[in-house]
C-alpha cells in the first residue's frame, strides 16, 4: 500500500513538473515574439549616419528616436538639376512609430527577431534643421513618410534595413515651386547595435 502511495505521489509530481516546464517555456515563447524592451545602436547609409534608440511601447510596436546628419530632398534635388553645386548636410530629428508586422510568423518559424530583426511599417517624422550643418546652406524643413523596410541581423550586433517610402514635406522657404512636395525615404543603412 505505501508503495502504491509513492508512485501516485511520484504520478503527481512529474506531471506538476512537466506542466510547469510546459508552461514556463510558453511564457518565455511569447517574451521572444515581441519587441525588445530599448535597442541603442548607431546606422550609417548612402545618404547619411544617425544615432538612434528603439523602445517598446507593446508586443508590436516600437517608437524610434533618431538624431543624425543627412541629404534631404532639397540638397539632392537641387544639386541634380544644377541649380547648386555645395552639399547641405543638415541634422536631422526623427520620431518613427514602428508596427513589426512580421514578428509572430518569424518566432514561430524559428527566424530570428533579436534587435528587432523583422519587417515593419512606419511613419517617420523627420525635421531637417537649418540652423546646424556640416556643411552649406538651405532652409529646413518637416517630413511625414509612411515607410515599409525590414531589419535584418548579420551576426549579433551588425544590421541591415532595406526599404522605401513616400510622404510629405513642407520646406521653411520663401520659393513658392519648393514649399510642399513630394518626399521620399530610401532605406538602405547598416549598423551596429550596442
Amino acid at each position: 500500500m505505501i508503495f502504491y502511495n509513492c508512485v501516485e505521489v511520484m504520478k503527481k509530481l512529474i506531471i506538476t513538473i512537466t506542466a510547469c516546464i510546459f508552461f514556463a517555456a510558453n511564457i518565455a515563447a511569447q517574451e521572444e515574439s515581441c519587441v525588445e524592451k530599448s535597442i541603442f545602436g548607431v546606422q550609417a547609409g548612402v545618404i547619411g549616419i544617425w544615432g538612434y534608440n528603439e523602445s517598446k511601447l507593446s508586443n508590436t510596436i516600437a517608437l524610434r528616436s533618431e538624431m543624425g546628419f543627412e541629404m534631404t530632398n532639397w540638397t539632392i534635388g537641387r544639386s541634380f538639376y544644377g541649380n547648386d553645386d555645395e552639399a547641405h548636410i543638415p541634422l536631422v530629428l526623427s520620431m518613427e512609430p514602428r508596427y513589426y508586422f512580421d514578428i509572430k510568423r518569424r518566432h514561430s518559424e524559428g527566424l530570428r527577431t533579436d534587435n528587432n530583426s523583422i519587417m515593419f511599417l512606419s511613419v517617420k517624422i523627420n525635421y531637417h534643421a537649418d540652423r546646424f550643418m556640416l556643411s552649406g546652406k538651405q532652409p529646413g524643413d518637416v517630413q511625414i513618410i509612411p515607410t515599409i523596410a525590414g531589419r535584418f541581423d548579420i551576426g549579433k550586433y551588425l544590421d541591415i534595413e532595406i526599404g522605401g517610402g513616400m510622404g510629405y514635406q513642407y520646406t521653411f522657404t520663401s520659393i513658392e515651386e519648393e514649399k510642399d512636395i513630394w518626399a521620399f525615404n530610401i532605406v538602405l543603412r547598416i549598423g551596429y547595435t550596442f
